[in-house]
């Protein structure tokens, strides 16, 4: 009988990602998705300790909070109805208003005051993610 070895995984510190993210995007200033920016991170941590592991949307939603990252959000449409959480981190939406021609209020769309993000009405489900390093 063959024992596997069991590996350990091991999660890194939110510190340790957001340091890593902004190094990353400083030396290639845009990368283009979710899951190559998770790639390059996952590659750094790597290189500090092998069992370190961690999935794209936890380095979105960390991402979010380093200072100097913009991520723009490319959106497609949806038919699952008005968004209540904001796909990008998590937070509550606020509905945008505005007036249709009979001078009545409706809903354009969305936006979360946390990340910026915003969809309108039809055309809000997360497609594409892109990580860009603004310069100070």
């Amino acid at each position: 009988m063959v024992m596997k070895s069991k590996k350990k995984i091991k999660i890194p510190k939110e510190d340790l990602v957001k340091r890593i993210i902004y190094q990353t995007l400083k030396k290639r200033g845009i990368v283009h998705t979710q899951e190559e920016l998770a790639n390059l991170v996952k590659d750094e941590l790597k290189k500090i300790n092998k069992n370190f592991t961690i999935t794209p949307n936890r380095v979105r939603r960390i991402a979010i909070h380093v200072d100097g990252v913009e991520i723009t959000v490319k959106t497609k449409k949806s038919n699952l109805g008005e968004p209540k959480r904001c796909p990008v981190c998590g937070n509550k939406l606020t509905p945008v208003y505005g007036k249709n021609l009979l001078g009545e209020k409706i809903v354009l769309g969305f936006k979360c005051n946390v990340c910026n993000y915003r969809g309108d009405e039809k055309f809000f489900a997360p497609m594409k993610y892109e990580f860009k390093l603004l310069k100070k």
